[in-house]
């Protein structure tokens, strides 16, 4: 069998408040094109298909019209759900969809219970053990999928690995064998500035060893790092991350994005190649004095850009100027000779809120935030603090 792997969507994304739904839509009729013409049997999303757990209606439209597209030509679908996705809202759309062929797996479910999806195509059958985000053991029904010796495990990484251990008990000889996860493995590269893969999900307390994943299957199918790559240390040397379809925020700038194509045959190691995606705006910086950053922009194209103006002294009105002067610019940065003295590097994570709002905004406007400023961010973050608790 022919398999498509793809995933981390973030259908509904914006870049700075502005809308990116004609680029999803295009790279979305790109992909499904690819997955036409490659004549694939299995089309597998591999998490993050929506940007958060309540996607605006036209990030609903968009999927729906690619699903529609796969279905009619009678490709078998499998939406795995990541971080970013609602299981409620997934598992309500696999209730019908599941007769069109797209297979929705929402929920951590035992390899005997729908935690294996089967597919048959041309007298071969494909045993998909398809496995979304993970939460702790207290978010999920641990006995159920484990059995009471749950509790015998220490920390996150090696309860996934006896929920990766169970899963993979649906592989079955004869047949072709694919582990789909949504997981951040120790050791994969993420960008390390301004990424767009939020750090709370990406940190140690969720990484998990390489190791753990299944060496018998025969092709595993990751989301949720954005960077393509094949993962390092894996069992099976097949564990790939497909990335995102577009460049989400400026930590991607420069990645090249693709899609992977994957050739299954029973009992024999996967061979997989990737195809570059063309499509959506490029992310780029431009840093200089404000000319140089104009003269920097023209030759970029319709790239959405950030700006970083450099200043003896702080201007203001200046990000205005930038913004008139370059409309594509979606951020807008300032560095006086100040900002090297006033912010030396720190461990972000050992900031409180209100010390990494005073860095940006020295940052954003080359001085510190007023007193009175201050004052309504921590009204702000107070009033935001006690709604979410």
């Amino acid at each position: 069998m022919r398999l498509l792997h793809t995933g981390d969507w973030h259908l509904g994304r914006t870049i700075r408040g502005r809308s990116r739904a004609a680029e999803f839509d295009a790279v979305l009729n790109e992909v499904t094109g690819i997955a036409i013409e490659e004549g694939v049997d299995v089309f597998l999303v591999a998490g993050d298909i929506f940007d958060t757990m309540s996607p605006p209606p036209e990030a609903e439209r968009l999927l729906y019209a690619a699903l529609r597209r796969l279905v009619e030509a009678r490709i078998e679908v499998v939406l795995v759900a990541g971080n970013h996705d609602n299981p409620r809202r997934l598992a309500a759309f696999g209730q019908f969809a599941d007769l069109l062929g797209v297979h929705a797996q929402p929920y951590v479910r035992r390899w005997d219970e729908g935690g294996t999806i089967h597919v048959e195509r041309n007298g071969e059958r494909m045993c998909l053990a398809a496995l979304p985000w993970v939460p702790e053991g207290r978010a999920l029904n641990a006995e159920e999928i484990l059995g009471p010796e749950f509790e015998s495990f220490q920390g996150y990484a090696e309860f996934v690995g006896g929920v990766y251990e169970q899963a993979s008990k649906g592989f079955e000889d004869g047949a072709i064998n694919v582990f789909a996860a949504h997981v951040f493995i120790d050791g994969a590269k993420v960008a390390t500035v301004d990424g767009s893969e939020r750090r709370i999900h990406i940190g140690q307390t969720y990484a998990v060893a390489p190791s753990v994943l299944p060496g018998h299957a025969q092709y595993v199918a990751l989301g949720h790092v954005h960077e393509p790559q094949v993962v390092l240390g894996a069992p099976n040397n097949a564990a790939t991350y497909s990335g995102s379809l577009l460049q989400l925020d400026f930590g991607e700038s420069g990645q090249e994005k693709i899609v992977r194509i994957v050739d299954l045959e029973p009992g024999r190691p996967a061979r997989h190649r990737a195809v570059p995606l063309t499509s959506g705006r490029q992310l780029a910086e431009v840093r200089g004095t404000f000319d140089e950053v104009v003269a920097q922009a023209s030759r970029l194209g319709d790239a959405y850009l950030r700006a970083t103006i450099r200043l003896e002294h702080p201007e203001p009105g200046l990000a205005q100027r930038v913004r008139e002067a370059l409309p594509l610019c979606v951020d807008v940065r300032v560095e006086t000779r100040r900002d090297a003295e006033d912010l030396p590097q720190v461990e972000l994570s050992s900031l409180t809120p209100t010390d990494l709002y005073t860095r940006y905004y020295q940052q954003a406007h080359g001085s510190a935030p007023t007193p009175e400023t201050l004052a309504v961010f921590r009204e702000v973050l107070e009033e935001a603090t006690v709604q979410t608790s």
